[in-house]
């Protein structure tokens, strides 16, 4: 079972560094056929009885990261719809469907749009692709909605933020699915209520909630709890959320597994009162609730998984077996769509954060135990640094953010998560039996809300709160995580054995 688990383990990391090698740099088939030849050549020597383990490990690598390489070739090769790809630039008008949850922002809404039919005067041309909408933000839409377009079919382009630092958008939509871009067409609204008949309630539901919760909360207060609640950072605005990224606690209204699994990390301690399995039912309905809230987007589901695959291995310290499983789930979610190792932000911090949970917290555990007559804090402090210290190079290279107060920040809000999302969960419930009945638990709500509002304005006006460093080299980033990679290895935290259940 050991010398499977060796085998094993190196294999799928193979695989993933063969996708990324292929994402980051061109390499011709000429590549992936010499390291398919290698990996033969190695497996003929192992028939042979020469050193057998030595070279049988590194074949299996040599042949997974030749796959890791064909894998996301075949995914930038996939074809689009040729009749939308001929007429960049051109005006067309084109029938489709919402096909996701309206993105709302301060000025203006991202449709997804799934085109179904090229209208050409009185004929109507089957075309199919996914589409980028830019709209004002009135009238609304909604997921479901049928619509016709008109306006000039764009190709995305990558873009230079203000330090220099080129977005690769182009590629980041892919991960989505869409290939093409509009920028205020005129949009008519044909019909409503196309869409899946479950995403559609789920997205009704939360729709709802968010009304009924809006009508117990000023504003901020009821932005953010919204953000913390369901990942809307975008309700909070700018302004908001540059202050919370300076402050480094911006990750609590970020959609995606940083959030989540920190989230479901202090659902279980807050109800440790209820027992093991009382906290883990707790924390793991949390995550689905999380999920089906939002929509239940292929980004959530994959969030949602790390996130529970985290929450059994803390609460169960089995962060052997269920490293390997994160791992499996990880590769398997880059099987499916390779493009997100390299080109979603929301996945990279989701896995990390993750990685960081399973096998860094462990290690910090067993040397930080500053409070021990209040292990809650200690666990905060744990979890803060094990999550900051596998994300930051990440987020170094995508922002060039460094907040020095987030340490501090994150131990005076991360505490006040869970509570605050019970309290923000009732008041958005009783708020459907109206706003008396909700005006009692929207009191703590908005004295939780405006604390953590209260942390990031102040904290980001700190003098030096944040350091906006200049662009970083990507292959610098690779080494860092390449030697923290070596040190969790050299710890034995992906083979040891089974550690005891954490004490409940």
């Amino acid at each position: 079972m050991q010398f499977v688990s060796r085998l094993f383990v190196p294999a799928l990391v193979s695989f993933i560094v063969g996708v990324g090698i292929a994402a980051y740099v061109s390499m011709s088939p000429i590549a992936v056929m010499l390291l398919l030849f290698a990996a033969t050549l190695l497996f003929c020597m192992v028939v042979l009885g020469a050193k057998r383990v030595r070279y049988l490990l590194f074949g299996i690598c040599a042949l997974s990261v030749a796959l890791g390489m064909l894998r996301f070739s075949l995914w930038a090769d996939a074809p689009n719809d040729p009749v939308l790809s001929s007429a960049f630039g051109k005006t067309l008008v084109l029938r489709g469907v919402v096909s996701d949850e309206p993105d709302v922002r301060e000025t203006s809404t991202q449709l997804t749009f799934s085109v179904n039919e090229l209208v050409d005067g009185e004929r109507l041309g089957r075309v199919e692709g996914k589409m980028l909408l830019i709209v004002p933000r009135y009238p609304e839409y909604r997921y479901g909605d049928v619509i016709e377009i008109r306006g000039e079919l764009k190709k995305p382009e990558s873009f230079s933020e203000d330090d220099g630092r080129v977005f690769d958008y182009p590629n980041y939509l892919k991960t989505k699915g869409i290939a093409y871009q509009m920028f205020h067409p005129d949009v008519t609204i044909l019909g409503r209520g196309k869409g899946n008949l479950v995403k559609a309630k789920l997205f009704s539901a939360k729709h709802a909630f968010l009304e009924r919760l809006g009508r117990s909360l000023p504003e901020p207060e009821n932005a953010l709890a919204g953000g913390i609640l369901l990942g809307g950072k975008r309700s909070l605005g700018e302004e908001w959320t540059d202050r919370f990224r300076e402050a480094g606690i911006v990750h609590i209204v970020v959609l995606s597994g940083y959030n989540m699994t920190i989230v479901a990390e202090w659902l279980g301690v807050a109800f440790l009162f209820l027992g093991f399995y009382g906290s883990l039912t707790v924390s793991a309905a949390g995550i689905v609730l999380f999920a089906l809230m939002t929509g239940a987007g292929a980004t959530v589901v994959r969030a949602a998984i790390m996130a529970l695959l985290v929450l059994f291995a803390r609460l169960t310290g089995r962060t052997g077996t269920m490293g390997r499983a994160l791992l499996v789930a990880g590769v398997l979610m880059v099987l499916q769509n390779p493009a997100i190792l390299a080109f979603d932000p929301s996945f990279q911090l989701s896995f990390l954060a993750s990685l960081g949970l399973v096998f860094v917290a462990p290690f910090l555990r067993e040397r930080i135990l500053m409070f021990r007559k209040h292990p809650m804090i200690d666990e905060v402090l744990i979890s803060t640094l094990a999550t900051q210290v596998v994300v930051l190079p990440l987020l170094l290279y995508q922002t060039g953010i460094l907040s020095t107060i987030a340490l501090f920040a994150n131990l005076l809000v991360l505490p006040l998560i869970p509570v605050t999302m019970f309290f923000a969960f009732v008041t958005g419930l009783l708020g459907f039996l109206g706003h008396a009945v909700a005006f009692l638990p929207a009191l703590p709500t908005s004295a939780f809300l405006a604390f953590i509002l209260a942390v990031g304005k102040y904290g980001a006006a700190l003098p030096f709160a944040a350091l906006h460093l200049p662009p970083i080299s990507g292959w610098l980033v690779f080494l860092v995580y390449a030697m923290l990679a070596l040190f969790i290895y050299r710890s034995s935290c992906l083979v040891t054995e089974e550690t005891p259940p954490r004490a409940l």
